[in-house]
């Protein structure tokens, strides 16, 4: 379950909304000013706003704004435009649009709006983990990636495969991976990681939307994955570090490895 934060103002176009995203949750933004503190505030992983929501804004403007302040959080842009509207927002970093005309189109909207929560991260990790880990332990990591931002916790991955704890913990070390533990921590600090690369958001924030008490316990867990601190790591070379001591850290299925010649 995914978080959008959305600005519209319209019942109708939120009631659209509410049907295409069906099984994930939506946080309504009032005005521009308020979506931006939302997404800094919560683990919205995408946002849908009409251009037009508040009158004599330049909502292009306001597009590129949270384009620049949250550059890897994709952005819908909801309502009428006109062909300069359109060539703007191109520029301005809008993800996809949605026109008027084709919001009462349910399965168009469902489709953008799917597309804008394809969680990037989890394809990544999926691809390194390849060579090294099974397909149902791949598939493990995928289920929790997909709620970290909830808090998911071990017994949690337990109860969603059906098994106990300490089965969990045996069938992690059968396909190549590390303890569900441990995999948790290091899916929170990747996923922190990343949302660091934002000029919007502070480590406060991101701690924050992670479940961590404090920025103080952020920094620490990082030091107990990556090493270091955090803000030297708000750069896209570090992050790839990261995800690379992730991968390594994984001791991989013997069988794969062999059959890999490695």
């Amino acid at each position: 379950m995914a978080l959008i934060a959305a600005l519209l103002p319209i019942d109708e176009q939120r009631k659209a909304l509410g049907e295409a995203a069906r099984g994930h949750d939506v946080a309504w933004a009032e005005d521009w000013r308020d979506l931006l503190r939302l997404v800094k505030a919560r683990p919205a992983v995408a946002a849908v706003a009409d251009l037009h929501a508040e009158r004599g804004k330049d909502g292009v403007l306001r597009i590129y704004r949270f384009s620049q302040r949250f550059p890897l959080t994709p952005i819908l842009v909801w309502g009428d435009l006109d062909g300069r509207d359109l060539f703007r927002l191109g520029k301005a970093g809008a993800t996809d649009v949605v026109p008027g005309a084709d919001s009462r189109n349910r399965l168009l909207v469902e489709e953008m709006v799917v597309d804008a929560l394809a969680d990037q991260l989890a394809d990544r990790l999926d691809h390194a983990l390849r060579s090294r880990v099974r397909r149902e332990g791949r598939t493990m990591v995928r289920s929790a990636t997909a709620r970290i931002t909830e808090g998911v916790q071990v017994p949690d991955l337990a109860t969603a495969h059906e098994v106990s704890v300490s089965t969990l913990e045996r069938r992690c070390e059968q396909w190549g991976l590390m303890t569900p533990g441990r995999l948790l921590l290091w899916l929170r600090i990747l996923y922190g990681l990343q949302w660091l690369l934002e000029p919007g958001r502070s480590v406060e924030s991101v701690a924050g939307q992670l479940g961590y008490s404090s920025g103080a316990a952020f920094r620490r867990a990082i030091k107990a994955t990556v090493g270091g601190r955090p803000t030297p790591l708000r750069n896209a070379r570090a992050f790839e570090s990261a995800v690379e001591t992730f991968v390594a850290e994984c001791p991989g299925d013997v069988a794969i490895r062999r059959a890999l010649g490695s």
